[in-house]
């Protein structure tokens, strides 16, 4: 099976990508075949809400989310991460998740049934206090998409990747994650 991290966190050593590297690490342990891509790292821009991708396959936009929703195509597993700013997810995250658009107007592509494992990393220490949030994005735009959700992680009290690791619940419940593809 391919495993497909997307981490839109702009820190590469931070807790969003440790946690996303550890459940990459326990599929891996399990022969699956894995890949984690930095969202950061790609020249991804705002959907224009032109309509190219109803009339034609893929985006108009010369950007990197033509490559990136191909490797999301070829994915059995996707894991999307973000830490939460302000209540809602990075903005590398929103740029990627908005450019679903393309895939929603394609007639050949489709999400229908993809595995899909949402991290949510968060400073407050209330796992709840973005629950509704967190809801939200499952439901209008996850299963909108027709993903099928199979996990969230939701770690909270994490100023810094330090704190992770005194969090022995969470890590426990990635490395379960994980063991479970």
């Amino acid at each position: 099976m391919k495993i497909v991290g997307f981490s839109g966190s702009p820190r590469k050593n931070g807790s969003t990508n440790a946690l996303i590297k550890r459940i990459l690490k326990k599929a891996e342990e399990n022969d699956h075949d894995t890949s984690v891509h930095y969202l950061n790292d790609f020249n991804i821009n705002p959907c224009q809400a032109c309509n190219f991708c109803s009339e034609n396959e893929g985006c108009d936009l010369d950007d990197d989310v033509n490559d990136l929703h191909k490797v999301l195509d070829n994915a059995d597993y996707v894991i999307i991460g973000s830490p939460i700013y302000y209540g809602e997810v990075s903005a590398q995250t929103k740029l990627f998740t908005d450019r679903f658009f393309s895939i929603f107007n394609s007639k050949t592509k489709s999400l229908k049934g993809k595995k899909a494992i949402l991290i949510y990393t968060q400073e407050n220490p209330d796992p709840k206090t973005y629950e509704d949030y967190t809801k939200h994005e499952k439901k209008y735009l996850y299963e909108f998409m027709d993903f099928d959700v199979v996990n969230i992680l939701i770690a909270a009290g994490l100023s810094s990747k330090d704190d992770l690791f005194e969090k022995e619940e969470i890590l426990n419940e990635a490395d379960n994650i994980g063991m479970s593809i």
